[in-house]
């Protein structure tokens, strides 16, 4: 086993017009790495702009969901910012880290904001672990069995507990998965249901129907990336948006 000295990933698309529409990119982190947001950014090209909010990057578990990172594209929560360079950790952010910026609500927020104490904690007493809720989990996780428990859902069984913060509403990716008639191979999936924690831990899925599994499968965690729509009677703003993200784990084969 041996382990990256630093395993940073930048992220960029083409031009996006999101001032009006909102936009979505998928990233999925390399097998058995959980992945830290460390920096958002983008060269505006028409100017941010929204009465009631702001356009923003948002790096999350679905479409519009902001966990794993957020970086608000303005000085108020409805002024935007002009066109030229804005960067997430140039912003005037506290914490070291996880860095956030606070100024307007969820101006910026990194590196696995926000913290939360965990793990049989007293009242009056002290925690056992400190964890960051916007860790972003690790891929590459096995599955060892599926059931069709009703029409439509398949369970997966997977061999090892479910990382502590993933959630039901998660984006995956599910391949591999073998079946006596056909198989389940599908990206951009939900996980609709999830069993967490003890010695069975399962996640289920829509609209996926598997007869007799025969073996294999991989579940991949999907980092939604949305260039999230202003809101208000007048919104605009188009740019080349940027998401880095720090992978932490031991090399997999």
């Amino acid at each position: 086993m041996s382990y990256d000295v630093a395993d940073v990933q930048e992220y960029s698309w083409g031009q996006d017009n999101f001032g009006a529409a909102s936009v979505v990119h998928y990233i999925v982190g390399p097998k058995g790495k959980v992945g830290y947001v460390r920096d958002l950014s983008c060269d505006i090209t028409t100017a941010m702009s929204g009465n009631t909010s702001v356009p923003e990057i948002q790096v999350g578990i679905s479409s519009g969901d902001p966990t794993f990172g957020r970086y608000r594209l303005g000085t108020a929560i409805g002024t935007g910012l002009g066109v030229g360079f804005a960067e997430a950790s140039n912003e005037a952010i506290v914490g070291n880290p996880p860095r956030n910026l606070q100024d307007f609500a969820h101006h910026v927020e990194l590196d696995g904001y926000p913290e939360s104490s965990t793990g049989g904690g007293a009242a009056g007493g002290t925690y056992l672990t400190v964890v960051k809720q916007g860790r972003i989990p690790a891929s590459g996780m096995v599955v060892t069995n599926a059931v069709s428990i009703t029409t439509g859902t398949t369970r997966l069984f997977m061999r090892d507990p479910l990382p502590y913060n993933f959630v039901a509403g998660q984006t995956i990716n599910v391949r591999g998965v073998t079946g006596t008639f056909g198989g389940i191979n599908r990206q951009n999936v939900t996980a609709s249901a999830i069993n967490q924690g003890g010695t069975v831990n399962t996640i289920d899925l829509t609209t996926s129907t598997l007869t007799s599994y025969t073996g294999g499968g991989i579940v991949d965690v999907v980092a939604v990336v949305t260039l999230l729509q202003a809101v208000g009677a007048t919104t605009a703003g188009a740019g080349y948006a940027r998401v880095k993200i720090h992978w932490v784990g031991a090399n997999q084969p």
